[in-house]
């Protein structure tokens, strides 16, 4: 009978550490969601609208730079950009920026 719980109680020691994974995971793509969702309001604040081939990298890891390239709607050059998103809300900020020509 205690082979029995042993078991059981390893059983839910893994269940209960697969959930807190599943967790943690779902949070972290919450992030990347929420930072991509932040960088497309950003843009249509600047331009008026969403740039044109908009690629936005953002890692799960907060420690990361956002990276986002797209070309400007009005001149069509190609622009780079990089935000700091490390933390809150508070801490979302553009870290650089360049213009490539074409």
């Amino acid at each position: 009978m205690d082979s029995r719980v042993g078991t059981l109680v390893g059983i839910a020691l893994v269940l209960v550490a697969l959930a807190a994974f599943a967790v943690y995971r779902w949070q972290q793509r919450k992030r990347v969601r929420w930072v991509e969702g932040r960088v497309r309001e950003y843009l249509v604040e600047r331009y008026g609208g969403l740039p044109n081939h908009l690629n936005i990298n953002c890692s799960e890891d907060p420690l990361w730079p956002v990276l986002v390239s797209f070309d400007d709607p009005r001149t069509g050059t190609r622009n780079r950009l990089q935000f700091s998103c490390s933390g809150p809300a508070s801490t979302f900020s553009l870290f650089s920026e360049k213009e490539e020509g074409r």
